[in-house]
């Protein structure tokens, strides 16, 4: 009876292996459980920002949250300061992304086939070794008026007047500033990446057209950026997204500051959340960037798809 019992459990065990567990491939089962953790500490904190937006948070343990329907969304796309955030934001994230994807490509394809190619990528990448608050601070520190290297250099150079502010401290240069510092720290990503695809471009393919007459702008234009176009397009969603969304580089040189310079629509959820405590509201205008961030990068990821990776045959 026991042995009848066994196999009757051990065909049941076969039965739902060859109906479910063969039937899905064996790399979504090894997926599968760091997508579940996934789903399951990320998904309670969005599904509560998006209840926020409807709310009036009360930070009362006494006195209930208000429910006040659309009334953040309103006040969202009415906001004067929103649209300001929006235009730092447009000025911060191109240059930015300008700035580290020309000079990565370029470091990159330099670095390529170099004698001391291992030496100049440990060099390069020493920036990244740093936490971006530390390298806020870094250089807050060596761009001081009054004791920083860097500001007492460029008044020897005569390129800032001689007693003049800080350059994090003078509304028309603390932006730039800003962003000289996150491109400091971030191209070697972007030359690590591109240097990582280069090494899948056929030499082959590249000594062909070199034969065929192609000049170096051809071979570059024609055959290395479709091959690379990859390695590009995962540089500049992960720089997009970051410069996006980070405001510890902001907040440790400027504080969004002076005059609102630098005050992103990023910073400006910050401003909202930890100094105005309005919570509501800073979860709405947390959740419409969370929404532009993602509609951006889709676009980005099929623009190249479109008119880059096809090129390739991919």
């Amino acid at each position: 009876m026991r042995e009848a019992y066994t196999l009757s459990k051990e065909n049941v065990f076969i039965r739902f292996y060859k109906a479910i567990v063969a039937k899905v491939p064996w790399y979504v089962w090894w997926i599968l459980p760091g997508l579940i953790l996934l789903i399951a500490v990320t998904m309670p904190p969005f599904i509560w920002i998006i209840w926020m937006t409807f709310y009036k948070i009360i930070l009362s343990p006494t006195r209930p949250d208000i429910y006040i329907g659309g009334a953040n969304y309103l006040q969202y796309f009415t906001d004067p300061e929103v649209l300001a955030a929006w235009k730092r934001m447009g000025i911060y994230v191109g240059s930015c992304m300008g700035l580290q994807m020309g000079i990565g490509i370029g470091m990159a394809m330099l670095m390529n086939k170099s004698k001391h190619e291992g030496l100049l990528m440990a060099i390069y990448l020493v920036p990244l070794m740093f936490a971006p608050v530390v390298t806020g601070y870094l250089f807050r520190v060596v761009m001081h008026s009054s004791y920083g290297i860097y500001h007492w250099l460029l008044q020897s150079l005569r390129i800032i007047p001689v007693g003049s502010a800080s350059l994090f401290g003078n509304p028309n240069t603390t932006m730039w500033t800003v962003i000289m510092v996150d491109t400091w720290e971030w191209t070697p990503l972007v030359i690590l990446i591109v240097l990582a695809g280069l090494k899948i471009v056929p030499q082959s393919v590249l000594e062909a057209a070199r034969i065929d007459g192609a000049n170096r702008w051809r071979v570059f234009k024609d055959i290395t950026i479709p091959f690379i176009s990859p390695a590009i397009l995962i540089a500049l969603l992960l720089r997009f997204m970051d410069n996006m969304r980070f405001t510890d580089k902001i907040l440790s040189t400027t504080m969004g500051g002076p005059a609102d310079a630098t005050k992103t629509i990023s910073v400006y959820t910050y401003y909202l959340s930890f100094r105005q405590f309005d919570l509501g509201y800073a979860a709405t205008v947390g959740f419409l960037l969370l929404v532009v961030t993602i509609i951006a990068a889709l676009i980005l990821t099929n623009v190249f798809r479109k008119y880059i990776a096809p090129q390739t045959g991919r």
